[in-house]
């Protein structure tokens, strides 16, 4: 069963319809779990989604309002940092050799 960490919980009342309930019932039965941790776990997934959602858009509206010159800028500095990745070492690992870039 999966357990949300412990938190401090409040007790509510629900008015759902009788396919939702039979819904979180099933899942509930499924799990071993109760109606409570199926909500709850459905809700928190759900908020989640939201958020991810939310983060996309706000995203999406940066990079949208980009002008060419940041644009450029923006691949420039990507290009140098993908760059220096690779010469840098994980883990105490020797570096990788370097590649020649293209000219």
């Amino acid at each position: 069963m999966n357990r949300t960490p412990d938190v401090a919980k409040l007790k509510v009342s629900l008015t759902l319809a009788a396919d939702l309930v039979a819904l979180v019932d099933r899942d509930a039965r499924r799990r071993r779990s109760t109606r409570s941790g199926v909500v709850e776990q459905w809700l928190r997934r759900a908020a989640s989604a939201s958020v991810e959602g939310e983060l996309a858009e706000a995203t999406a509206t940066y990079y949208r309002s980009l002008r060419a010159t940041d644009i450029e800028e923006d691949e420039r500095l990507s290009r140098a940092l993908s760059n220096a990745s690779r010469r840098v070492a994980y883990d105490d690992q020797t570096p990788p050799h370097r590649r020649r870039g293209r000219r």
